[in-house]
């Protein structure tokens, strides 16, 4: 096997890996379960570091991406700490600008489905970090959108590593 297969099979388990914590992240947090939700948060947005360094992208979309993992980890922590809902959401919605840029500038490196997927998800994240407080039950239609947008983009990933 050479490196760039290896490079691709770790890619494509952190992918994976990512992709279950944010499945369970989502399914803790609406059964009420927020400290193992943000548990599993931590999981998900670590274990992307690898996907972030792996996927062609100019290094200031890395660096938005390192910015994203590493800030909305920290913001899991800060939940599991104790810090209030509200300053929780209002810190991961300032997060997701970072991320927004780190998911559409790598998708533009990517096939047209992974691309197309890519630059939607990164722009109805970036809508809702801005629009979120004027939104009526901001949290549910992010959950509506992001949860299988984000799952299908680190599908494809895992699959197209």
């Amino acid at each position: 096997m050479n490196i760039m297969n290896t490079q691709g099979h770790i890619t494509a388990a952190f992918a994976t890996l990512s992709c279950l914590g944010w499945i369970t992240m989502f399914v803790a947090k609406k059964t009420g379960r927020l400290w193992l939700g943000n548990c599993f948060g931590i999981v998900y947005h670590i274990a992307l570091a690898p996907v972030v360094q792996a996927l062609p992208a100019p290094e200031f979309v890395k660096m938005a991406g390192y910015f994203w993992i590493f800030g909305d980890a920290l913001i899991d922590v800060a939940s599991i700490n104790g810090m209030s809902e509200d300053n929780v959401w209002a810190l991961r919605m300032g997060v997701h600008v970072p991320a927004c840029i780190w998911i559409i500038g790598a998708s533009l490196g990517m096939t047209a489905l992974p691309l197309g997927l890519g630059v939607v998800l990164g722009v109805l994240l970036a809508l809702h970090a801005i629009a979120g407080p004027k939104i009526p039950d901001a949290k549910f239609k992010l959950f509506i959108f992001v949860l299988p947008c984000m799952a299908a983009w680190l599908g494809l990933i895992a699959i197209n590593a």
